[in-house]
């Protein structure tokens, strides 16, 4: 038997993906940050190395907001990594932020099952060991 309280999450390989660098980052600082075209203006998820409105290449990074709403969700009842067994249910869930930009994150919470669309829901920061945060999404029970 595993003894799942000894096993690490699994976490993003941060140093050997430098187009999400100013994501991960951000993510450290409890930011979200996008794609930007200072071309056209456009803001993009997930990152490219072009604009995938006009093509053009001049990109910057810019902060959006923290909440959004559930666009979409999956509800996990068995666990692809050892480490997430004793999180059963979770949702993974792709939240649609105020400028149309959509994240995906986990869900973890005693009341996964009563996700739903529309419902309003704001970052979490999950900082993992001194080089990796984690988004995951919480109720925003404020809206």
């Amino acid at each position: 038997m595993v003894n799942v309280s000894r096993i690490s999450r699994p976490l993003p390989h941060i140093e050997e993906n430098k187009l999400y660098g100013p994501y991960f980052k951000g993510l450290q600082e409890n930011k979200l940050m996008v794609q930007n075209c200072t071309e056209c203006g456009h803001v993009q998820w997930p990152p490219r190395d072009f604009c995938y409105k006009c093509q053009g290449n001049s990109l910057d990074w810019k902060e959006v907001q923290q909440s959004g709403k559930v666009f979409t969700y999956s509800i996990m009842y068995r666990a692809f990594d050892p480490w997430f067994k004793d999180k059963l249910p979770y949702a993974v869930v792709a939240v649609e932020l105020e400028d149309g930009v959509r994240m995906l994150g986990s869900y973890f919470a005693d009341d996964v099952e009563s996700i739903e669309v529309d419902m309003p829901m704001k970052a979490s920061f999950n900082h993992e060991n001194k080089d990796v945060s984690v988004l995951t999404w919480v109720k925003d029970n404020t809206k």
